[in-house]
């Protein structure tokens, strides 16, 4: 039987040590004190990484990879409970799509990781427990050209699948020479940070978020567009 591996005993120690700090409930001051580590953590993981490429370890490579998601989505939830504990809800939920994204991520960058699913599931319920519906954008965009961000050729040409690891990093598509063509309100965008802000109610505008009435024009709502969908 192999001994564990100390690298990978050390961090998932300092990730269990962020799960109580994972609730509104908790210290502020202890919160942001764990936030203020995770950089060095980071750097940590980034140096392995780079330590197994040297080594040509793909496998350990997008195992850190899969730690990074990790200290990610429990980062960005610890950041979100202050930003809701703030008053700064609309921060609040940038950071719990990112937090998502990232906890989906991790399921992808290493089969050690696929048990993440399950934090996953659970942001997904903070978001229809805690937050308020949201109505959700999409825009279409022309692209004159796709890009793989591992080799930068022609996506269409090269052997890179996008959301793939390769060496520590995920393949994504990277468009170049965009046009916006249109804009869509859907039911389930490619990026839940797409999403009407604002809609028009008498006298003025009302947020779809904290529900503050805004004094002014009426009669166009007010949207955050940031990705394709």
């Amino acid at each position: 039987m192999s001994e564990p591996d100390p690298f990978v005993v050390e961090m998932n120690a300092a990730l269990d040590g962020l799960l109580p700090l994972l609730s509104i409930a908790r210290d502020s001051a202890l919160q942001n004190e764990a936030l203020a580590g995770l950089d060095a953590l980071h750097d940590r993981l980034e140096a392995e990484t780079q330590s197994a490429i040297a080594r040509h370890d793909e496998f350990r490579a997008n195992q850190m990879l899969g730690f990074k998601c990790v200290l990610s989505a429990l980062g960005l939830e610890i950041q979100m409970w202050l930003l809701l504990k703030a008053e700064d809800p609309e921060a609040a939920w940038d950071c719990l799509v990112d937090a998502q994204t990232s906890a989906l991520s991790a399921t992808r960058a290493h089969p050690g990781f696929a048990h993440v699913e399950h934090h996953f599931n659970r942001l997904e319920a903070i978001e229809q427990l805690v937050f308020p519906p949201q109505v959700f954008m999409s825009s279409g965009l022309i692209v004159g050209r796709q890009a793989c961000s591992i080799c930068q050729a022609d996506y269409e040409s090269c052997d890179h699948v996008a959301g793939r690891p390769y060496w520590g990093r995920f393949c994504r598509i990277q468009g170049h020479d965009l046009q916006l063509d249109h804009a869509a309100i859907v039911e389930h965008p490619a990026d839940k940070r797409c999403r009407v802000v604002t809609v028009p109610v008498e006298g003025g505008h009302r947020n779809k978020m904290t529900w503050k009435f805004e004094a002014g024009e009426g009669r166009t709502m007010s949207t955050k567009l940031l990705c394709a969908g």
